[in-house]
């Protein structure tokens, strides 16, 4: 014998289905891959990236590109630091100049374990705001921290502001079959995020 049970209320289906909604907004489920950035300089131009996993899952790899920087600032050679399992929440720090010997970022590229292998997760490549135009669809110009050779078209209204000069990190999800360029972005793709790339405890600070 079956029993029926009377239909439930639509202001009490309504209640519950507001509640779900603001637990979710409460506790935001975390992206299973993602980093954290920020950089580290010293006094006698030793300079340093730190990597922290912002994800659920561990991080195989974060191969860390830069160029060694000469007396007068200019590029004098590549530099290439890898990190290798990054646990979630945790850092691992890349020093590519150390005291006397400065240098600069220019990508990093982020690395998951499966099955057994390595695959390429994402792109990110350091840059600076080299022009703002207000009140254009694409409101801001990037440019590479370190080097020369690429600019990118970037931003709306409703991006977050970017100050001129500022540093930030251009972030892009793997291209599958396309060869990695490890010092500039693909040419007329656009960043799927731009966000700023800041000294290590800056943000703690403000």
């Amino acid at each position: 014998m079956s029993t029926v049970h009377p239909p439930v209320p639509k202001l009490f289906l309504a209640a519950l289905l507001a509640m779900a909604a603001t637990t979710a907004q409460a506790h935001p489920a975390r992206a299973a891959y993602g980093v954290e950035v920020c950089t580290v300089t010293g006094t006698s131009g030793e300079y340093s990236v730190r990597v922290r996993n912002t994800g659920t899952a561990p991080l195989a790899r974060a191969e860390i590109n830069g160029v060694s920087l000469d007396s007068k600032g200019n590029a004098a050679g590549p530099l290439t630091v890898n990190l290798t399992d990054i646990p979630p929440g945790k850092y691992k720090t890349a020093v590519l100049g150390r005291p006397g010997n400065g240098a600069a970022l220019v990508s990093i590229a982020t690395y998951v374990s499966a099955n057994g292998a390595e695959t390429h997760q994402q792109d990110l490549f350091a840059g600076k705001v080299a022009h703002v135009s207000p009140g254009s669809a694409l409101q801001y110009t990037l440019a590479p921290l370190a080097v020369r050779g690429w600019t990118v078209a970037y931003g709306t209204k409703q991006d977050p502001k970017l100050e001129a000069g500022s540093a930030v990190l251009l972030i892009y999800p793997v291209t599958l079959g396309k060869k990695r360029d490890a010092t500039r972005p693909d040419a007329g793709r656009a960043p799927t995020d731009v966000v700023p790339l800041a000294p290590c405890g800056a943000a703690k600070k403000s």
